[in-house]
């Protein structure tokens, strides 16, 4: 028989999402909830036995008792044997005072939801087979050696399945160049003698989707995007592990949010159009986008290119425009700032013949402009 693992880690609940206005803000706090119901909801639906969370299920030690107590009332809807809550980076065990945790587990009283902040094992003995899990919780936000080693010398008893749960970076998947972040090596995890770990800390995936075998390590990924770096939909693992050596994994969509980044360079109305229809593909009311837009426009594309801005504003749940567009200069835009005969007029008309360099009227209206200004 197979233990059934639900994996996730990095929620981050409590992100404030300050920069949005309030709508938008109070929807994004919310999805963090939200997606976090609909994993536990994925894990009863598949009888997983264990939830596993591979820290930061907080984003900081400040965060509000009622969002901690909400958290645990969402994770004790889990309907398997446990939900193993390790301390992350973010969420780190200060001692045995620490304020959040003692929040979190007077919430947790009476049900099956389980702070581990500190270092050890838990055993579980079920009729589908017993599991002994490695708990390698973080002691501070930042740290130059993984909470790890420990586990190499540890006690394996035989006929159970050995996981390790813990939190950092690791080499050859994400970046940690000062070493800040508990950092581990792969070799090292392997030669730790377990069946596999269950990490948490890196955004995204790991292992590819499609990988067989039974890894050396999963990554799950943050559960629903928090900013435009995070450029999946948020997953989760499901994990059937056989003592045997069998091992199969599901990768989970559990994120309803999207943050989406469009850069274009933006020339003339074509272009524009083909921005519209990449908007008009995408599920507007789910998702922030952020629009990086450059080039040089027609006073009337320019025009057009502000109503659509606006119309998308009113279709996407948020709209950030950060835009470097020039004002095409064209025979009809000097003639309205220029009379015919005027020195301005003749030199930015002959400027506007050369098509050797097409920018130079562009800037010689920039000069005048600047000048008469003054």
């Amino acid at each position: 028989m197979a233990i059934r693992i639900l994996h996730t880690a990095d929620n981050h609940i409590g992100l404030s999402f300050r920069q949005y206005p309030e709508p938008v803000r109070e929807r994004l706090v919310h999805e963090r909830f939200d997606a976090l119901a609909r994993l536990v909801q994925a894990g009863n639906e598949r009888k997983a036995h264990f939830l596993v969370v591979a820290g930061d299920l907080f984003d900081k030690l400040t965060v509000p008792a009622a969002d901690v107590r909400r958290t645990v009332e969402v994770l004790s809807r889990f309907e398997g044997e446990a939900v193993l809550v390790l301390a992350g980076n973010h969420d780190y065990c200060e001692g045995p005072d620490s304020r959040l945790w003692k929040t979190f587990r007077r919430a947790a009283e009476g049900t099956n939801v389980m702070a581990l902040t500190e270092q050890g094992v838990q055993d579980f003995h079920l009729d589908d087979g017993a599991v002994r899990f490695f708990a390698c919780p973080c002691p501070a936000k930042y740290g130059q050696e993984p909470m790890t080693g420990w586990v190499a010398d540890a006690d394996k008893e035989e006929g159970m399945l050995h996981v390790g749960l813990a939190h950092g970076n690791v080499e050859g998947l994400g970046l940690d160049a000062d070493q800040r972040y508990f950092n581990m090596r792969t070799e090292d995890l392997r030669e730790a003698g377990l069946d596999t770990w269950l990490l948490g800390h890196i955004h995204v995936p790991a292992p590819a989707p499609g990988t067989t075998g039974r890894p050396v390590y999963f990554m799950p990924g943050i559960h629903t995007p928090d900013s435009v770096k995070c450029t999946h939909p948020g997953h989760a693992w499901y994990i059937e592990l056989e003592p045997g050596g069998g091992c199969r994994h599901e990768q989970l969509t559990t994120g309803d949010i999207r943050f989406i980044r469009l850069k274009r360079d933006l020339q003339h109305a074509d272009d524009i159009a083909a921005l519209k229809g990449e908007c008009d593909k995408l599920e507007a009311p789910n998702i922030v986008l952020d629009l990086k837009l450059s080039g040089r426009l027609s006073e009337e594309d320019l025009a057009a290119l502000n109503v659509l801005v606006e119309q998308l504003a009113g279709s996407f749940l948020h709209v950030e425009r950060d835009q470097e567009i020039d004002q095409l200069i064209d025979a009809a835009t000097i003639a309205s700032r220029f009379p015919e005969g005027t020195l301005p007029h003749a030199l930015l008309t002959e400027l506007l013949a050369d098509a050797e360099h097409p920018g130079d009227a562009h800037t010689a209206l920039q000069l005048i402009e600047d000048l008469t200004q003054r």
